[in-house]
């Protein structure tokens, strides 16, 4: 079977690295590409290419022509509409970010709503939707499917803000392939843009976010397939490459007692320097129980946020040590020992809102937060960190002040039998939920393997009545385009700039044309 695997970036290729080996392994053959390269990320799909099984494509066609800004637009205006949802309405932080990146300016209005409840954002994305149906496909991005001859076309995540992969979800539908969207991570399908477009096969991780994607996405639950949490198998067998005493000497961690790890969390939910002021406040919080007073405390950098923390330090207390100290590259087998090690022999977890909590829970150690003013949108403000509390069968001990924390950290040192029970109770219910012993990766593969069994889906062409609409899609286009020219200083700037470059193209391929012309008449004489 030859299957397409596009991200939307590289960094997706963390999540899945073990799949693609695997469906490798099974004798199927593996295209990659991605829709953008973040050069500011140490990841290529290069790192997992494998002669003759698994091969880099590269970056996916985009959309050009009249249709690209119109059908980027209406995207935009769909991943906004999605936080009118009442759940979603009630994330400050979401909704803004999705104003920030998605909406056209001249749709700014809808941030004046606060909610159209569940009846109205339903009725109004299926409006939407039916817009989204009448753009025609991008025959570009036809035609690299075309080159490429899959039988099978994965897209991951597809729920990015105003994410070009509804293109490619759209150009496989009217060649009859059959289409799965991979969810990688635990907030994916609360925290981003809205589907838009309906794959054959969802691939999601538990229960919960089929919940997320019948409700906030309006995917059939018959085409929704739970395979538990396929980026965290790796965990459950792994074994640490180092002892205690060697990880604390690497570190430069003392290692007469046990430490404490804080884990840092992505720029998205905590803003670099705020969140190094904040483990400032907290170091010195720790420090002054006297039951942690000497306690090690080893600060872990997030990979994709490493910035602040680069020339960060803490001179004034002792046995605490930022880790690693140079910039890392999280697909690596030597940062995923680092990590797995920095997990392993820590004693207890702290940070505000990220998935090494669960990798954490995974190793049976106690996980403690504080919900914090700094933090508050990107905690409770999310939906998916609901998930990591008590009374969701959660196991994060959440403080309401960091006195109640540092108490919370104080116990949890000397009871740590507690902190397992509630950790297993987790995951294996939002991480293994097939069973505790049973590995997902394996059954992310099959869900894959079934998808290219149902081989090719009926064509979907533009509908009849798609020309009917057209107009409406460019009035509202043109809308957008004029309140943009007229709001934004620097419109005018870039829209010449635009179209000083188009006419530099086009002088380029004039004067090459004229001298091809030329030199065959020459040469006919």
């Amino acid at each position: 079977m030859n299957i397409l695997f596009a991200m939307t970036s590289a960094e997706y290729v963390r999540f899945y690295d073990e799949t693609i080996q695997l469906l490798a392994a099974r004798g199927h053959h593996i295209a990659l590409a991605v829709n953008q390269q973040r050069d500011t990320k140490p990841v290529r799909l290069e790192h997992v290419q494998d002669e003759g099984r698994v091969v880099a494509l590269g970056l996916v066609p985009e959309r050009a022509g009249v249709w690209a800004p119109i059908a980027d637009g209406l995207r935009g205006i769909m991943d906004f509409a999605r936080y009118l949802h009442p759940r979603l309405a009630s994330a400050p932080a979401l909704r803004a970010r999705m104003k920030r990146k998605a909406l056209p300016r001249g749709f700014y209005f809808l941030d004046s709503v606060r909610s159209l409840g569940v009846t109205g954002t339903r009725l109004l994305l299926k409006a939407l939707t039916v817009l989204q149906r009448a753009i025609p496909s991008s025959p570009a991005v036809e035609a690299f499917l075309r080159e490429h001859k899959p039988d099978v076309v994965l897209v991951s995540p597809l729920v990015d803000a105003r994410s070009d992969q509804v293109e490619l979800v759209k150009a496989a539908h009217a060649l009859g392939l059959p289409v799965g969207a991979c969810i990688p991570s635990w907030d994916n399908l609360t925290n981003k843009g809205l589907m838009r477009v309906q794959p054959d096969a969802v691939i999601v991780w538990n229960e919960a976010q089929k919940r997320e994607a019948v409700e906030y996405h309006a995917v059939s639950p018959d085409s929704v397939v739970v395979t538990g949490a396929q980026p965290f198998d790796r965990w459950f067998t792994r074994k640490p490459s180092t002892t205690r005493e060697e990880f604390c000497q690497r570190a430069g961690l003392p290692s007469a007692r046990p430490f404490i790890l804080y884990t840092c969390s992505s720029s998205f939910i905590s803003i670099s320097l705020a969140e190094l002021e904040f483990v400032r406040s907290w170091i010195v919080a720790v420090r002054a129980n006297a039951a942690l007073a000497d306690m090690p405390i080893l600060v872990r950098p997030h990979p994709y946020n490493f910035g602040a923390w680069a020339t960060a330090a803490f001179p004034n207390q002792p046995g605490v040590v930022i880790w690693p100290s140079q910039q890392y590259n999280p697909m690596e087998e030597q940062s995923r020992d680092g990590f797995f090690d920095s997990l392993f022999h820590s004693a207890a977890v702290v940070g505000i809102n990220t998935s090494a909590m669960i990798e954490a829970a995974i190793l049976g150690r106690p996980v403690l937060s504080m919900s914090t003013k700094e933090f508050s949108r990107t905690q409770e403000g999310t939906v998916h960190f609901h998930y990591l509390l008590p009374e969701n069968g959660g196991f994060l001990r959440l403080a309401s002040t960091l006195e109640e924390h540092v108490a919370q950290l104080a116990h949890v040192m000397s009871h740590q039998d507690e902190a397992r029970a509630e950790t297993r109770r987790f995951v294996s219910s939002f991480i293994r939920p097939r069973g505790l012993d049973v590995a997902c990766t394996p059954l992310v593969a099959d869900a894959i393997e079934a998808l290219g069994r149902r081989g090719s889906r009926p064509v979907e062409r533009t509908p009849w009545w798609a020309p009917a609409l057209w107009p409406v899609l460019f009035a509202g286009s043109a809308y957008a385009g004029a309140w943009w020219l007229a709001t934004d200083p620097k419109a005018v700037k870039s829209l010449r700039k635009k179209a000083g470059a188009r006419i530099y193209r086009a002088q380029k391929s004039m004067k090459k044309g004229v001298r091809i012309g030329l030199d065959r008449l020459l040469r006919s004489r």
